[in-house]
């Protein structure tokens, strides 16, 4: 029987699912459950191995110690963190792509409402004692929303503006299917689309080919009051560009939950410039798919592509590892 290496911590969703999933089908070893002297012993015995990803899970010798590892299967949607240097060419590795669709869309959706209303400002207003009924907000209905990147959680942030009545343009590196959207395009098709958008979604994979897309020239583009949304990585969006056209341009807005780097303590800040001064901006640590029930069943998910692999079948989601070849990632947990 197979067995799968779980590198991930592993709390009681996790564990359930799991153990619904494998009966059967594979023997679970959970790393984080052996003595650290035994830890080693058990990369020589895997074939697959369930990861989030970050460098520190995976020793820096894997080649020799995981010689049997078939499959490396991520709990996370994004694998630009993932070091693929350390793989051997015979493994494939494949994303959680589709698992946080629901969870990252809704809160895709909360940053556009909360930029397009000033929610954090009248707040701010209120706690301070000032009810200010003469500032206007931005509507959506009718309004333009350009999604970049129409895999799952493009397509859900789509059916969600739709439900807004916008008119909804998706666009992937290759021409996507119409589905949800009013109108689809490419990459190369940009140009044409972001002075018509009064919404951008960043829902792309970081890669050699996005690394920076949304830098001056891109930005230039939107609309003087365009909102910019970006539950993606941070690292899609040139920082010092970002934030001096958020400062020359107060009616436009970002909205973001990604960041360029991520602080060891609570107290630290994702930026290296001074975000915290400008008000056209509403910011989230990185939470969109922190929800309730979310941990397991992106377990669930990971596993059904287990299971495929284990059947013989052709799994979900395979990435190229030469997409993300010296891709800048984040710094989260390196």
């Amino acid at each position: 029987m197979a067995r799968v290496l779980f590198i991930v911590p592993m709390d009681a969703e996790r564990r359930a699912a799991v153990a619904r999933n494998a009966a059967g089908a594979f023997e679970p070893v959970f790393l984080e459950d052996l003595p650290p002297e035994k830890r080693d012993e058990a990369w020589p015995t895997a074939d697959v191995v369930v990861s989030m990803g970050f460098p520190r899970e995976f020793p820096p010798d894997f080649r020799v110690k995981a010689r049997k590892v078939r499959m490396i299967q991520s709990l996370v949607a994004g694998v630009d963190h993932f070091p693929f240097e350390r793989f051997p060419p015979s493994v494939i590795v494949c994303s959680n792509a589709g698992a946080y669709s629901v969870s990252v869309a809704e809160h895709a959706m909360a940053l556009l409402l909360a930029a397009a209303k000033d929610i954090v400002a009248r707040t701010e207003e209120i706690r301070r004692g000032i009810f200010n009924q003469t500032v206007e907000n931005k509507g959506l209905a009718g309004t333009t929303a350009l999604v970049l990147g129409f895999g799952g959680i493009g397509s859900e942030i789509a059916r969600l503006c739709k439900a807004f009545d916008m008119h909804v343009v998706g666009v992937a590196r290759s021409r996507p299917s119409s589905g949800i959207a009013d109108d689809v395009g490419t990459m190369k098709d940009l140009p044409r689309y972001l002075p018509q958008a009064d919404a951008v979604f960043l829902a792309l994979p970081l890669t050699r080919a996005t690394l920076g897309l949304v830098d001056r020239g891109f930005l230039t583009s939107m609309k003087q009051d365009a909102i910019l949304v970006n539950i993606a990585r941070g690292k899609l969006i040139v920082e010092d560009d970002l934030f001096e056209h958020l400062k020359a341009r107060p009616r436009f807005r970002a909205a973001l939950d990604t960041w360029w780097t991520y602080p060891d303590t609570r107290d630290g800040r994702p930026f290296h410039r001074p975000f915290q001064d400008l008000p056209n901006i509403v910011m989230t640590p990185h939470v969109a798919p922190f929800v309730a029930g979310q941990r397991g069943r992106a377990m669930e998910a990971a596993l059904e592509n287990v299971l495929r692999f284990l059947r013989g079948e052709k799994p979900h989601n395979l990435v190229d590892p030469s997409d993300y070849a010296k891709a800048a990632s984040d710094d989260r947990n390196r």
